[in-house]
């Protein structure tokens, strides 16, 4: 499972200004707020979301098709122990995301099955909406980073790694010439994507190095290379060509094990630490408290606020 990495701010809405607040209380009082009337609003396609508190900073942003799980959901003393009980030991919400909230970012993994980003914030916009607050938008930022080739080659451990190369760069006629191809035949082609796959768990570095060593910068379009170091012990990718997000892979199957894995990576994750630093220190980004958005920290503000809002509707 893929777990990336976002900034998050909230947007004044007429004027553009962005500001940096941190949302874990604001999500957490939604959380401990229970009204199943109002929980059961929130749809993505046609089908429930919910939002759930689990272990430390980790939440579940799931989307089910389960009517079962959703009167588990619904229910006044819902816990998500309660879900988890269900489970077998090495079996995972296969419709759940995982939202680790941290105070200027977070990180998001997501199964086959469950809903993505996108969906994370529209959820949170429409929470904000439903209690009357339009005039913020919530925005996530992602942490993107391109690694040079000297960090990819001092890596002692390299995995599969991806090439892209356009018309501009000298391989890729090369790559025709040796097929044959006329330009004719090439014209409409435009680019190419090189996989060199490893066997298993074995080092290619020697031959992905000598592949950054010889390929053009011209032309070049994506150079992924998976590896791993003394700092990486799991298969990162670097991102040598083009933008990459920031992310972590988490391996583990336990439901109970994915929040203490998630730390382990934050904590190990150096371009993470550097990405933090400078969203935290972006002086296009305001540091400051929200006050419509603030007052929902405390999810005893909820109740009051929607009984004022049926009101005036």
């Amino acid at each position: 499972m893929k777990l990336s990495y976002y900034g998050y701010v909230f947007t004044e809405v007429k004027t553009g200004v962005k500001y940096r607040m941190p949302i874990k209380n604001f999500i957490q009082a939604f959380c401990q707020f229970k009204d199943p009337n109002y929980k059961n609003k929130f749809t993505h396609n046609g089908e429930h979301i919910f939002l759930l508190h689990g272990p430390g900073d980790l939440y579940l942003f799931i989307q089910t098709r389960s009517k079962e799980v959703i009167k588990k959901i619904n229910s006044q003393d819902t816990s998500v122990g309660e879900i988890y009980d269900v489970l077998d030991k090495d079996e995972m919400l296969g419709f759940a995301s995982y939202v680790f909230v941290m105070d200027s970012y977070l990180g998001f993994a997501s199964t086959t099955m469950a809903p993505r980003l996108a969906s994370f914030g529209n959820f949170i916009n429409d929470v904000l909406s439903s209690i009357g607050i339009t005039e913020y938008q919530f925005n996530l930022i992602p942490f993107l980073h391109q690694a040079t080739k000297a960090e990819a080659m001092s890596m002692p451990f390299i995995g599969k790694s991806t090439i892209q190369i356009n018309k501009s760069n000298d391989f890729f006629d090369d790559i025709a010439n040796y097929l044959g191809g006329s330009a004719d035949e090439f014209e409409d082609v435009d680019s190419l994507e090189i996989v060199i796959e490893p066997k298993a768990r074995k080092d290619i570095g020697k031959a992905v190095k000598k592949m950054m060593a010889r390929i053009p910068d011209e032309g070049l379009e994506k150079l992924v290379v998976r590896a791993k170091d003394d700092l990486h012990p799991s298969l990162i990718d670097l991102y040598l060509a083009g933008n990459g997000i920031v992310a972590d892979n988490i391996n583990t199957r336990d439901e109970r094990e994915i929040a203490t894995k998630i730390r382990e990576k934050i904590t190990n994750n150096s371009v993470l630490k550097k990405k933090v630093i400078e969203h935290e220190q972006d002086e296009a980004i305001k540091q400051g408290n929200v006050e419509s958005i603030s007052k929902f920290c405390d999810a005893g503000s909820w109740s009051s606020a929607l009984s004022d809002l049926q009101e005036n509707d």
